[in-house]
């Protein structure tokens, strides 16, 4: 249902190079990302920071947030080149912000299959006031749903999605591996409860906010239609931000090909004939407009503008 209607296709030959996991450059990424977090924790916790630390765990908040994009690089097993591999690594990028991968890998991948229209696993979101805007951006929403997930796995209830006996041990697999990071993290919090508050818990509270942040433009008032030119939107945003979000800012371009590596859609988006035809400048551009637009009551900012019926003639005259 979600194909895209561009008149001209990409080369084959191409689109398979683009879809080949390059090991060295995601290893290179990784390391990287990981170093710069250790390297902030290190900062934020020297006596002389202070209370200051506060802000860099902020900026370790972005951080942890862009592990769901790295994860959902596995999803499409795009991450790295085995299945195996892809899960293992899916599993280290979800844990530590509380994300069943196996339960993430179905659900998006039913996404795909429905993006925008009935039985996507990604309903629609829009809002009807400022006030409701904020509230789901500070996450509170979101935690309850989290930690429900965690306690029905358990209880062996799952989505729909996960309807297999395999899907449902690899769940049952990633809640023991999440049960396991909580209980390290509190034990360690115990141990060091400044550094684990500064190194992690108010890192993972920034997380959900961050991530609504980076996602929300993505099929923001464009539902109800399967095109992919109609239903998602890119936004262009800069080399810092695409550097630590996976290139997951180019997301109408993953969803016409999604088996493309997250580290090759902005080539692919210059491979294409035309751009994508909803294109943001940036995050903060999109959000500011959206809450200028709230404030003022206006509930249709970023909706699709259906071009309008030409006039019919008749051809008798």
């Amino acid at each position: 249902m979600n194909e895209t209607s561009a008149p001209r296709q990409l080369d084959k030959e191409l689109l398979a190079k683009l879809a080949t996991a390059d090991r060295r450059r995601v290893a290179l990424r990784a390391g990287s990302i990981l170093v710069i977090y250790a390297g902030t924790v290190y900062l934020a916790l020297r006596p002389a920071v202070g209370w200051w630390a506060v802000l860099f765990s902020l900026f370790l908040g972005f951080v942890l947030s862009g592990f769901i994009n790295a994860a959902h690089d596995c999803v499409h097993r795009a991450h790295l080149r085995s299945k195996r591999g892809n899960r293992i690594a899916g599993m280290f990028w979800g844990t530590p912000i509380m994300l069943n991968f196996t339960i993430y890998r179905h659900q998006h991948l039913v996404h795909h299959r429905f993006t925008g229209v009935e039985g996507d696993t990604e309903p629609e979101e829009t809002f009807e006031t400022l006030r409701g805007y904020l509230h789901t951006f500070s996450g509170i929403p979101v935690w309850p749903g989290l930690a429900k997930r965690i306690i029905r796995t358990w209880r062996k209830e799952f989505p729909a999605s996960v309807s297999t006996d395999e899907r449902r041990r690899d769940a049952r697999l990633d809640n023991w591996v999440l049960t396991g990071w909580l209980v390290l993290m509190v034990i360690l919090t115990i141990a060091f409860p400044y550094a684990l508050l500064i190194a992690y818990w108010l890192p993972l509270a920034f997380v959900v906010p961050a991530i609504f942040f980076l996602s929300l433009p993505e099929h923001y008032g464009l539902w109800g239609v399967p095109e992919v030119t109609r239903n998602t939107r890119t936004i262009e945003s800069n080399s810092f931000v695409r550097f630590f979000v996976w290139n997951a800012n180019y997301h109408a371009e993953h969803h016409r090909y999604p088996a493309v590596a997250s580290l090759n859609l902005h080539r692919l988006r210059k491979a294409l004939a035309e751009p994508h035809p909803i294109t943001g400048k940036s995050y903060v551009g999109f959000h500011a407009g959206l809450v200028s637009a709230l404030w003022k009551g206006n509930q249709d900012y970023g909706k699709r503008i259906e071009p309008e019926a030409r006039p019919q003639h008749d051809s008798r005259r």
